[in-house]
């Protein structure tokens, strides 16, 4: 990469409680080029993992008026946002759709190719005869060849998918749809791949990534490996050839009846389980704000080894509690079973990046600075407190505004009962990380 950005850019991710968004946030957030700003119109995960934030923005779906677009824009203006990042389908086609009205740069294509991958129905018809799509039906046809699928026509994954056996069913369907357009198509039986793709400013495909689905939650991809069927290189130069992407972008196919791949949707942005490219070194998200900013790329470093991706849902807390000095036990606490404890080892940088007193209260019966010094530990502490085994802990603690960590039930309750300070075992680590 070349003309390397020489201010770092403020870009608004929304909304940011997403799977796509998380993704966003993983692959950019210790960028030094691009400042992260998470957005939402409700109370969702994006406020536990954005650390810069803007509430209450006007909720965008496809069918919001213009109004709202402009006072979406309108509200922005007091960030200085340079970039705006949909991590949403509807929130693309709509944010496309008035790309002039934004200040921002919004990261989406043109307006035909948004409209055309927005809607399956569109994107089959565009593909039909240059590819394998699948055989769409009337739900007014007789005799129809069950088993058959029904989806809605814009949606995202497999959300709203259902698997059809009878009439009743697709009338059941159709009524929980109340008006909705849906796609009635065949069954496809067989393995389901995504294809994440990168296409640069030129148009050409830079990469090309399959992923077997192996296992899908919720309409997700929660467990990924590759498979690099040759054929995905051509099916992706034959979408790449009729839409105008820029940036990341991907594609799902299915086996059908035959064996044989086919289509069920392309989309314009990056998936949320697009991680799996960024572990073999292709950061599709960070790729495409380089490309938006001007930068020219035409290659990438692939790390070729085999990669698993399984994914699941994980705790973020907000702890309303403040405090300046953190005293942690040694023995089972910062090293357990002569191991290393690299969760707490985390959460002592963060406290050194927040300019907190560190303060080691240990009873360690050898010789601790030789011990520290051994494991890479000695210098991360501002103090070193060393007792015998009949001290008592409490009698150490001389902050108010403290915590205590340690993995005795006893100590800890001796701390909190004299003290009132809060106090953590090993197990609620976690609540004191922040991303």
């Amino acid at each position: 990469m070349n003309n390397m950005l020489a201010t770092r850019k403020r870009v608004l991710v929304y909304p940011c409680g997403t799977e796509i968004a998380l993704e966003i946030y993983r692959s950019v957030s210790k960028s030094t080029y691009f400042e992260l700003i998470g957005g939402s119109s409700d109370y969702d995960h994006g406020r536990f993992v954005y650390k810069n934030h803007i509430d209450n923005l006007p909720f965008i779906t496809d069918n919001s008026p213009i109004d709202d677009i402009k006072e979406f824009n309108n509200i922005l203006k007091d960030y200085n946002i340079d970039y705006i990042y949909p991590a949403m389908d509807g929130v693309l086609y709509k944010f496309a759709q008035y790309k002039e009205i934004f200040d921002s740069v919004v990261i989406a294509p043109d307006l035909e190719t948004a409209t055309i991958t927005r809607s399956k129905t569109k994107t089959y018809e565009l593909f039909k005869g240059l590819l394998n799509t699948p055989r769409l039906f009337s739900p007014v046809e007789k005799d129809l060849p069950y088993p058959l699928f029904i989806k809605p026509a814009s949606s995202q994954g497999s959300q709203g998918a259902v698997l059809l056996q009878n009439d009743n069913d697709l009338r059941c369907s159709l009524e929980q749809a109340n008006g909705k357009e849906m796609v009635l198509m065949e069954y496809l039986p067989g393995e389901e791949y995504t294809i994440d793709c990168f296409t640069n400013t030129d148009g050409k495909l830079i990469y090309v990534g399959g992923r077997g689905r192996k296992r899908i939650k919720n309409g997700i991809s929660v467990n990924a490996v590759a498979e690099n069927d040759p054929v995905f290189i051509e099916l992706a130069g034959i979408i790449n050839s009729h839409l105008n992407q820029i940036g990341g972008w991907f594609f799902q196919v299915k086996k059908n009846i035959d064996g044989k791949y086919s289509l069920l949707e392309v989309a314009s942005r990056i998936a949320g389980a697009s991680a799996f490219a960024r572990a073999h070194s292709v950061n599709l998200p960070l790729m495409t704000l380089y490309l938006y900013s001007g930068q020219i790329i035409d290659s990438i470093i692939y790390n070729e080894y085999g990669v698993e991706l399984d994914r699941a849902l994980y705790n973020c807390y907000k702890l309303d509690i403040d405090y300046t000095y953190v005293y942690v036990d040694y023995d089972d606490t910062l090293v357990i079973n002569n191991i290393i404890n690299t969760e707490l080892i985390m959460f002592l940088f963060q406290c050194i990046n927040k300019g907190k007193i560190l303060l080691l209260i240990t009873k360690y019966a050898g010789d601790i600075h030789a011990d520290l010094k051994k494991r890479r530990l000695d210098g991360i502490f501002d103090e070193i407190i060393s007792l015998n085994s009949q001290d008592n802990k409490v009698c150490n603690i001389k902050h108010k505004d403290a915590i205590f960590i340690d993995d005795s039930y006893g100590e800890r309750a001796n701390v909190k009962n004299n003290t009132g300070i809060y106090v953590f075992d090993t197990h609620m680590i976690e609540c004191l990380l922040q991303n």
